[in-house]
């Protein structure tokens, strides 16, 4: 085949990853930045720093938050203040985003694993066993996942490993659906048709022909899934079917000193939504970030 300036221009264009144009991108680098930072900080404090979020100090009730530092003393102690039965504020904090952002985090990423291995068989396989799955999947997402939430911890009893598996059920319809959508889509194209006709494994078409074209869609999906299991967990601690007590998680925080506000202490509900809040726009801004960055590394 004779050179031509059009091949010659295509040659030399080097593909960019799409790492680095999400790193290029400054609220998404950012927002990935403050997530890192904040899960360390999480991770730090509850290895290395001598916390404990159950002792209860009788003559430490409603102590404001003291954000100090000297050289001698270093951080303040009780940096974030204590509640009405003199726990440190900060350590319940910290050990409440660990229960909160790991049962989230854990639901999210197995649905999702089992999400997309089902929505993938259903798809590319037709069969009685198949065709009876898709008719289940189905059936479940025509109800409100927080029903089958409420339904399995009030049978099996609030505790974190019972919200995990019950937030897990509820979102494997959801990413099943999706996934079986976006791949049953990609299959009636003709690229597919070709790849088919030619012989190629359903699971050779799957890698090298339609993940690459709908991967930015099921990262995308995968960050609104975790945002959801967020939401769903801190709602289960709310109405008290998350952890038990004392046990320290978001929602529970929030429902536990509800009552605390209209006395001025404000910052005991308001340290636990602002983590819950700040969490959840940084993991859907990386989330759509990373989907940008992949369809422009495609095009």
């Amino acid at each position: 085949m004779a050179k031509t300036e059009f091949l010659d221009i295509n040659a030399r264009r080097k593909k960019v990853p799409w790492w680095r144009i999400f790193r290029n991108s400054w609220l998404p680098w950012y927002a990935f930045v403050t997530l890192v930072t904040l899960v360390i900080l999480i991770a730090v404090s509850i290895l290395f720093f001598d916390l404990n979020p159950y002792d209860q100090q009788s003559s430490e009730f409603f102590k404001k938050p003291n954000i100090t530092f000297s050289f001698r003393d270093g951080i303040g102690k009780l940096i974030l203040g204590t509640d009405d039965l003199g726990r440190d504020v900060y350590a319940r904090l910290m050990y409440g985003c660990k229960n909160t952002f790991l049962c989230s985090f854990g639901a999210a990423t197995i649905s999702y694993i089992i999400g997309m291995m089902l929505g993938f068989i259903t798809s590319v396989y037709s069969n009685p066993v198949t065709g009876s799955v898709r008719y289940f999947i189905r059936t479940m997402n025509s109800y409100t996942p927080m029903i089958f939430v409420f339904a399995i911890v009030t049978v099996l009893g609030p505790s974190i490993k019972n919200t995990l598996w019950a937030i897990t059920v509820s979102l494997v319809p959801r990413f099943t659906n999706i996934c079986y959508n976006l791949v049953d889509g990609e299959k009636k194209k003709e690229y597919v048709k070709a790849v088919t006709l030619d012989g190629a494994s359903p699971f050779f078409i799957f890698k090298f022909s339609i993940f690459p074209n709908i991967r930015d869609t099921l990262i995308s999906q995968y960050t609104k899934g975790l945002t959801m299991a967020i939401l769903d967990v801190t709602s289960l601690g709310f109405l008290g079917l998350c952890v038990k007590d004392p046990e320290p998680e978001l929602g529970c925080m929030i429902a536990e000193n509800m009552d605390l506000v209209y006395t001025g202490n404000y910052w005991l509900i308001a340290l636990p939504g602002l983590m819950i809040v700040l969490f959840v726009i940084m993991i859907n801004i990386i989330g759509d970030g990373i989907r940008t960055s992949m369809h422009k590394e495609s095009s």
